[in-house]
This record gives C-alpha cells, sequence and structure tokens, in this order.
C-alpha cells in the first residue's frame, strides 16, 4: 500500500484528486483507504482491479438501494461509483481506448442516475457548435434568491470531464449559482465516445457554452463567470481573451503555454496530451501544441481574473501562471501563489486544500458577481 494522503508517487495525485472530490459527496475517504490497501505503487493491474472491483460493489448498493426506495442512499451510491468507475481507467493507454470508453460510459450512466435523484435538478444537455455537439449538465442552485441565477461555465482541464468536475463545482450551487458543465473538446464523452480532439482554439466551443447559458431564460446574462481547472488553466483564458460577456475569471492553476508548462514541464502526461490531440506521436504533439498558447492574447482579457496556483505543483508550471497574470490585460487581476512549507495548497490544483481554497476562490468571485 502506498501513502495516498502524502504520496511521493504519481499514483498518489490521482487519489489525492479523489480525496478532494470525497469531500463534496464524490467518494467516501475509507473507501479509498481500503481499496489501495492492497496495491503498490506502480501496479497498474492491481490498481484497476481495485477500482473496477469497489464500482461495481458500489453500483450495485446503489440498484439495491434503488429498488428498496431509499434515494438518498441510492443517489450517494451512484455518485461514488461514478468516480470509482473513473479510477480504473485513468492509468489505461491509448491502445486500450475501447475499454476507456466502456468505463466512461459506466462512470455517465451511474452519475446520471444519481442526477435523476438529486435536488436541486441536474439537468442533461446537450451543447451544439457547429456540426459538433457536447454533452454536459446544467445545474439548477440551491438557496435561490430572488430574481435572475447567476452563472458559471466550469470547464475541466485534460483528463477531467463534467461528471467528475461536478464535485469540484458543487459549492456554487450552494451559494445560489447555476453552473454549467459541458465535455468541450478533447474532454470526456466528447473524446471518448465522439472522437472529438482537442483544439487551441477554445474560444470557439467556449462561445457555444456562453450562448446557451446566456439563452435561458433563468441565467442573468449580465451575471456569467467563467472558471477553468487544470489544463483549462489555458482553455478558460484563452475563451475569456475572446468573450466580452463575462463577469469574471478563475483560472484554478495557470497555464500560458501547454506546451512549455505542461507537455514539456511534465514528461508523464505527454501520452494524456498526445491522446487528447487525436492519437498522435511525440513530435507531432509537439508541433500541434505550439499553437495553445496565450503569447499575444492574454492582454486581450479585461475582465476581473484571479488565477490560484501551487508553488510545488508538478504537472503545471508556475511561471505558465506568472507569465499568464503579468501580461492578462485586466485591471482587476489577482495571482493566488500557494507557497506556505507548514500549510497547504502547494500541488496541483491544491487537492490537499480545497477546504480552504475553493472558498477563497468563490468568495472572490462572490464579490465580483
Amino acid at each position: 500500500m502506498f501513502d495516498f494522503l502524502f504520496p511521493a508517487h504519481p499514483f498518489g495525485g490521482h487519489t489525492l484528486r479523489l480525496v478532494a472530490q470525497a469531500q463534496q459527496g464524490g467518494a467516501d475517504v475509507f473507501d479509498i483507504a481500503r481499496a489501495m490497501r492492497n496495491v503498490d505503487a506502480g501496479d497498474k493491474d492491481a490498481w484497476e482491479r481495485a477500482w473496477l472491483e469497489l464500482a461495481r460493489k458500489t453500483e450495485d448498493r446503489g440498484r439495491e438501494a434503488l429498488a428498496a426506495g431509499r434515494r438518498r442512499t441510492a443517489k450517494q451510491n451512484f455518485f461514488h461509483a461514478s468516480n470509482y468507475y473513473r479510477m480504473s481507467d485513468v492509468l489505461l493507454t491509448i491502445l486500450e481506448e475501447p475499454k476507456r470508453a466502456e468505463r466512461f460510459r459506466k462512470a455517465q450512466d451511474n452519475f446520471r442516475a444519481a442526477a435523476k435523484l438529486h435536488e436541486p435538478t441536474i439537468e442533461v444537455v446537450s451543447i451544439n457548435c457547429g456540426s459538433e455537439a457536447y454533452d454536459g449538465y446544467f445545474c439548477h442552485p440551491a438557496n435561490v434568491r430572488p430574481g435572475k441565477w447567476p452563472a458559471v461555465l466550469f470547464l475541466g482541464g485534460a483528463d477531467a470531464y463534467a461528471e467528475e468536475i461536478y464535485f469540484g463545482g458543487k459549492q456554487m450551487l450552494e451559494r445560489g449559482w447555476a453552473m454549467l458543465l459541458v465535455d468541450t473538446p478533447g474532454r470526456g464523452s466528447s473524446i471518448y465516445l465522439k472522437g472529438i480532439k482537442t483544439r487551441p482554439d477554445y474560444e470557439v466551443p467556449g462561445k457555444a457554452c456562453i450562448d446557451y447559458l446566456t439563452s435561458r431564460p433563468e441565467v442573468d446574462p449580465n451575471r456569467v463567470a467563467l472558471l477553468g481547472i487544470s489544463m483549462a488553466g489555458y482553455y478558460a483564458p484563452r475563451l475569456a481573451a475572446f468573450e466580452s460577456r463575462l463577469k469574471a475569471l478563475v483560472a484554478w492553476s495557470g497555464c500560458y503555454s501547454v506546451l512549455d508548462d505542461l507537455y514539456d514541464f511534465c514528461v508523464h502526461l505527454q501520452p494524456v496530451c498526445q491522446r487528447l490531440l487525436g492519437g498522435v506521436g511525440h513530435e507531432e504533439a509537439r508541433r500541434l501544441l505550439k499553437d495553445f498558447t496565450m503569447a499575444g492574447i492574454a492582454k486581450n482579457i479585461t475582465c476581473p481574473t484571479l488565477i490560484t496556483h501551487g508553488d510545488k505543483d508538478t504537472l503545471m508550471s508556475i511561471d505558465g501562471a506568472k507569465r499568464l497574470y503579468d501580461e492578462i490585460g485586466a485591471k482587476d487581476k489577482t495571482l493566488r501563489i500557494y507557497d506556505d512549507p507548514n500549510d497547504g495548497g502547494r500541488i496541483h490544483c491544491s487537492h490537499d486544500y480545497w477546504a480552504h481554497n475553493v472558498p477563497y476562490m468563490l468568495d472572490w468571485l462572490e464579490e465580483r458577481l
């Protein structure tokens, strides 16, 4: 068993991410501990078996609870099972894409089973963009105040899909904001099931998402914000540079150049990026990723902007976050670097610090929404 709370192995990045989501109903920490009890760091087969066994067991519990009329219990188990199926696919290679698609469908099925039981409503939606259609969810807020709703488009990063990032954004709903989650190009159902690869001009699919949000009769079109996590620390700023309807932008990790700040910076993410680009090789990936840059573009971001980043992030370079901040044109901009050696938040996406980092970001956003 490896230390999944304070890991020294890349496996630990995946478990820390799930532990963070467990705080918001996306898993159970003790389930995680039991699943990892007999998994040695580096043993991919044992990893896959452990998560698949837990996912199936948890899904069965959900179905049994639902058949007995225990809707809340069923919902909890379906949400957990969705994430456990996701964990079973995170180490699969590009040669195992059919298996990855199968696991994704199971994760999606379980999330949607939970969504049907959820209050407030989680709607399954489809966003059209040219000839493409992106699957997603329009999540209604809790604690609704009089008038139209503020709303946030929440974009996930490289391998994060809509069902997973719900747990990172759930606290927005508790503040009375609607939340739109969409599998934009290169992510979730778009890449796993439809073969829609990622693209540098994220302002195009992003505009389609903002068009959808502002078309909703419940949403206040003057109170729409954008939040991007991990590699979406590039996607979201790229969209914001071309979108005047945004009230504010939050980059939950900042990225100026995907090539420099992610691909070349973190070797073990290279296969992930190659897959998101359509299954290309190393040199072709480097050639394509040159276009994934904010150079000459960041200056066009004029809405209030917050970037948070950990100084010990091993997946995305802190230098990219700093450069992005420096070139953003907004007068109201903040760069929050977590660097206290006696505190948390210093790792990628501050997964060990969500109890503090998420409220900080949302407090900042609430002041501007």
